[in-house]
């Protein structure tokens, strides 16, 4: 156990270090004042190995305690002075600890005694929580023809975008959406592991593709989209690693019928 005396002229600073003290198990304080002629005269007569001095104070400073009682006992200056650091260290002090300063810069200082039995491990900042991927967007709302409507479009229901001059039409299953946002908008909005451009004049749901014949995708098994040769060749890159060839003959030959 370490016996502590704490002293600093103004109060609400030596409460600070009188927490963080009992907060130590292996501290013991045996004083505390704002007086610092009160604290030679406990320096004088209780067994201390610690002091927390602040170094400007009234008729008694920091250094002038260092000074007086060197050797007998390890001193840690506290102070709002960055100044103060060098002068400090030149009288032998164990740190210098600069106002405010939290808990886990205190209990650094103090770990720097030679002579405690019980070593207490600094608190580690707490681990940053790790980054959530983003949620995504599982919809869109697009404006109608209606002024002022929108409506509310599920990606998992969208089989494939179709531009029609000026605007865009939304196919879905069972419904066709008419919006006034041209295919390149919608594109935009699109998440790209979901949909792809297909033509100039499409954007299919990957999701909803069930087949490839020669230049055409089908969609839900009923739909029939050409491939543009534009966007053929990233097409290809796309859903190459999902096929599956019997033999070399017909990969060469599907792979012909996709880059045509």
């Amino acid at each position: 156990m370490i016996n502590c005396v704490a002293v600093d002229d103004e109060q609400s600073a030596l409460d600070i270090v009188v927490d963080y003290i009992n907060d130590t198990p292996f501290l013991n304080l045996v004083a505390a004042t704002t007086n610092p002629m009160e604290a030679v005269g406990v320096l004088q007569t209780k067994e201390v190995d610690l002091v927390f001095a602040d170094i400007q104070m009234p008729r008694m400073n920091g250094m002038n305690l260092v000074s007086l009682f060197d050797g007998r006992m390890k001193f840690i200056m506290t102070t709002g002075y960055q100044e103060y650091a060098l002068k400090s260290f030149e009288y032998g002090v164990l740190d210098y600890l600069v106002k405010p300063f939290s808990y886990q810069r205190f209990l650094k200082a103090v770990n720097k005694m030679p002579f405690h039995m019980t070593l207490v491990e600094e608190p580690k900042p707490a681990a940053a929580p790790e980054p959530q991927p983003a949620k995504k967007e599982e919809f869109i709302f697009v404006k109608v023809d209606v002024k002022g409507k929108f409506h509310k479009v599920l990606f998992k229901d969208v089989v494939y975008m179709e531009a029609q001059k000026n605007y865009a039409s939304i196919y879905m299953k069972d419904e066709r959406i008419s919006t006034n946002l041209t295919l390149s908008d919608l594109e935009k909005r699109l998440p790209s592991d979901r949909f792809m451009r297909v033509h100039r004049s499409y954007i299919i749901s990957m999701e909803k593709i069930t087949g490839i014949e020669g230049d055409e995708v089908l969609l839900d098994k009923v739909v029939r989209i050409p491939i543009g040769d534009t966007y053929s060749e990233e097409f290809t890159k796309v859903i190459e690693g999902s096929i599956f060839f019997k033999d070399k003959d017909s990969a060469t030959l599907i792979d012909k019928r996709l880059t045509n």
